[in-house]
């Protein structure tokens, strides 16, 4: 049988459960979030890791049911001086709950959590090569840009200058009047 462990109270451990529980069986407990465990050291809290909550596997059912009972909303410690005291178990038993059940919805959460994670990588890399592309089209319009510019001002500043031929004298106004004359 299988005691789900709601609530893992601050500075009790996998190992301090099982001392507790030696009797009975094995213990396995989980970490809090990362992102809940940076919240709580920015805002001046301990460094150490703190466990949200925990299961305990039996090796036999109807211990499970009577430890689990016999615990629930008990004192882990009656000693003043006791890090604990004054903490309450808050235990369940969890029937028709095997321990296959807990290694499958963990490994299930990572595998989603991979794919998450998957699916922002992918995600980032396509907005990076959009962004990259954007950079490239801009970099080469302003490079046409410049061009355009240069020319421009290559124009401006450098006055153009046509090769003109001499007027000739008279006698050649006569010889192209008569050319003229003799078209129309």
């Amino acid at each position: 049988g299988v005691l789900y462990l709601a609530r893992v109270p601050p500075r009790m451990n996998p190992t301090k459960v099982k001392n507790l529980m030696s009797d009975f069986g094995a213990t396995v407990t989980r970490v809090e979030d990362a992102s809940a465990r940076k919240r709580r050291r920015k805002l001046g809290g301990s460094s150490a890791k703190r466990y949200l909550e925990g299961w305990i596997e039996f090796d036999d059912k109807k211990v499970a049911k009577k430890v689990g009972y016999s615990l629930n909303n008990t004192p882990i410690s009656m000693h003043k001086r006791n890090v604990h005291y004054g903490d309450l178990w808050n235990v369940k038993y969890l029937p028709k709950f095997k321990w296959s059940h807990l290694t499958e919805k963990v490994a299930y959460e990572r595998r989603v959590r991979e794919q998450k994670m998957r699916v922002e990588m992918m995600q980032a890399r396509k907005e990076n090569a959009a962004y990259t592309t954007l950079v490239e089209t801009g970099k080469h319009l302003d490079r046409i840009e410049q061009r355009k510019e240069k020319k421009r001002r290559f124009r401006e500043f450098e006055p153009r200058t046509f090769k003109q031929t001499k007027p000739a004298g008279d006698a050649t106004k006569a010889a192209t009047s008569a050319v003229l004359s003799s078209l129309v």
